[in-house]
Parts: C-alpha cells; structure tokens; sequence
C-alpha cells in the first residue's frame, strides 16, 4: 500500500470530509474539477479560506472577470489579463506563472475554467498550456486548482487532462467522486461524497451504497462510451433497471453486479469504482515547499508487503539507516551523488546511476561521502517461500 504520510505534512482542500479521503493534497498536486451541471465556486471558497496557510494565492485568468471572489478575498491576486487589459498569450502566462511561484515558498493557484480559456486562445492553445503548465507547477510544489464543464471542452482537452494531471474530481448537484488521485491507495479512486450548500460553505458525506452503484454506472458509461440499453444487455436486466440505478432509485444485485463486472473484463470493486483499473500508481514524496527534503520517506509497502521503496535523502556527510528492513533482497539505488554502503564487515562505494544488491538483513546503512546532498531509493523484495 502506498504511504501516505502525515496530514501536517501536506496541504488541505478546505473541506475536512474531503481532506479525509484523499488524505489531504500533496504539494504540487493539480486538482481539476470537472462540472456536470455544477460550479466549483464554493469549493474555490473553501480553499481561499485556508489561505493563510500559503504564502501567495493567485488567481490566473486569461479573459475573464475572476468576480465576487477576487473582492471577498483580498489576499487574492490576478494574473495574467481580464477584461479591459490587453491580451496575454500561453508562453508568456506560463513564464509569469514561473517567475511568481518561488521554490521554497507555498503557492496557491485557481485557474479560470479551461473553457474559458479555449474561448480565448481555442483548443489547442489551451492543450497544450495545460499540458505544459501542471508538470511545471508539480515541480515547484505549488496546490493548483482548475476547473471544466464536460459539456463544454473539447474531447482532446478533456483526454489531455485526464492523462496529465494528479486529481481529478467529478462534480455534478449532489456528489463529488474522485476520477484520479495519484499517490494515493488503489481504494481511493471512486471514492463518491454528497455534498449540499451550508451556511459555511459545502458540506459533505460519504455516499451510501446505492449512490456509489449509481455514480459508478454513470462513470463507467462515459469511459467505455456505452449506452443504457447495452450496459443492460450485458447485466442481463432492463435498460429502465440501469436507468433507474443510475439515479438512484434502486440498486442491482450481487449476482446483477458480478455478472456486469465479468462481461466487462473487471473484479466487483474496479466496477464500483466506475473505471478501468489505474494503468499505473506513483508513490509522491511529500515535498512541502518550506522543508527540507524529507530525510527517508515510504513510497511504496511495508513490513509485510512483497516489495518495498523507501527514498533516502543524505547531506553532505551524513549517514543514515534503513527504516526498516524486511527479509528479502535488498537494493541501494543511487540516484545523486557518491554513497558508501555499510554490507557487514565491507564498505563499498556506488555512484548515481549504480545500484548495490544484498541480502536485506546485511545491509546495515549508508554514508553520504560528498559535499553535496545525496539521494538514494531502499528497495527490498521479499523473500518468497
């Protein structure tokens, strides 16, 4: 299982229901909502209520009027243009968007809505800025937050940022569903919360069964492009029985649902969570802007599991332990810097690019031997049987 670190450790989406499902925001994360029928203002709100915690929020527009917002929020500042000021084009937002969003300092973006944006530069301008501009802001550790309408974007726009960004979370009038959320626990896509307006800003709760089954149709619907009739045709049931699960208003058997999810060539859990099972899984580093590297954190498993990664940082002469070391193969992966490894009575020197193999139980730690910080991954397959 991925670690997932401390909640201190790591940013807040304003919202304590949502921070608990994703277990708060790495820094870096680019979060985008994607609107059916919905508006991310209040949960744009709830963010800039934390703002205190930043140290520059922004508000990036390329057209557009921020609003209510950038007058409520006076800490808020826009960049880029609005209406009324002239014009500014993709290359020249990304480099001012750079230039403010200092490494070492905790930066909060909002984004005018991506369709928006295609109104003013079209398409695949705006492709083409997104996709350069999240990778950019993972790489200062800033929290962004962008928002489309589904209906509006174009099919290239909404692919590209399906495949780019770390979280995407799907809201429509009742419910909030994580689409993507990249670092996190396989379990945490699909994740479904209600949400109503309160006197303080959105309030959310965990969806109950017969709403998760719902949202999962739906989502699984969009991503194979079926109908209701041919989902019907595969679980065996009625087009007016997926209908009418699709809105809630009933639910599907067990039977129904594992018939459904061995057509489709998935288990019963990836179908409650709407989509094909994640290609990939990323072990994010936590990476507050104000810290210093964390000196080792777990990227990937534990104690019990079959294989283990932990990233090691060192400073210049400093030496460090495993964490943990599990019975199994053990490997010392440098990746910057010269390192001295301690393998019971010998003490060999790797390079970056070099990787040392032992048994687990004899690798008793490690020496940063230069003058610089050094970084190393502690990687331990598991013995087998």
């Amino acid at each position: 299982m991925l670690d997932r670190g401390g909640p201190d450790q790591r940013g807040s989406t304003g919202i304590p229901p949502l921070d608990d499902v994703l277990d708060g925001l790495f820094w870096g994360d680019n979060v985008v909502w994607q609107l059916d029928g919905a508006s991310a203002e209040p949960f744009y709100r709830a963010i800039l209520r934390d703002a205190p915690e930043f140290d520059a929020t922004s508000w990036v527009a390329v057209g557009r009027d921020p609003g209510p917002i950038a007058t409520d929020f006076a800490a808020l500042e826009v960049v880029g243009t609005t209406p009324g000021r002239p014009s500014i084009e993709p290359g020249d937002l990304l480099r001012e968007i750079r230039r403010r969003c200092d490494a070492g300092k905790r930066n909060l973006l909002l984004f005018e809505s991506l369709d928006g944006m295609v109104e003013t530069w079209g398409a695949e301008l705006t492709r083409g800025f997104f996709a350069r501009c999240c990778p950019q802001l993972l790489d200062v550790g800033a929290v962004a937050y962008w928002s489309m309408d589904v209906h509006r974007v174009p099919a290239t726009i909404r692919d590209t940022v399906e495949a780019v960004t770390q979280c995407v979370l799907r809201l429509d009038k009742h419910s909030v569903r994580v689409a993507k959320a990249e670092g996190r626990d396989h379990s945490v896509r699909g994740s479904l919360l209600h949400w109503r307006t309160g006197a303080d800003g959105p309030v959310l709760a965990e969806a109950e069964v017969t709403g998760r089954v719902a949202a999962s149709l739906r989502a699984l619907r969009r991503s194979r492009k079926i109908s209701q009739r041919q989902l019907a045709a595969l679980a065996g049931v009625t087009a007016s029985a997926i209908s009418q699960a699709e809105r809630a208003e009933r639910g599907l058997s067990l039977s129904t649902l594992v018939r459904l999810s061995a057509k489709l060539g998935l288990t019963v859990d990836d179908l409650l969570h709407g989509e094909d099972p994640s290609a990939y899984r990323i072990g994010r580093r936590v990476g507050d802007p104000r810290s210093a590297p964390e000196r080792a954190v777990t990227l990937l498993g534990g104690i019990a599991s079959d294989l283990r990664i932990d990233l090691v940082h060192l400073g210049p002469r400093e030496a460090g332990a495993p964490i943990e070391r599990p019975d199994g193969e053990g490997i010392v992966a440098v990746s910057r810097g010269l390192v001295q490894v301690h393998v019971g009575d010998q003490m060999p020197a790797i390079r970056d690019g070099e990787v040392l193999l032992a048994d687990s139980g004899r690798i008793d730690g490690w020496r940063n031997l230069g003058d610089r910080e050094a970084a190393l991954f502690w990687i331990v397959a598991a013995s087998r049987a």
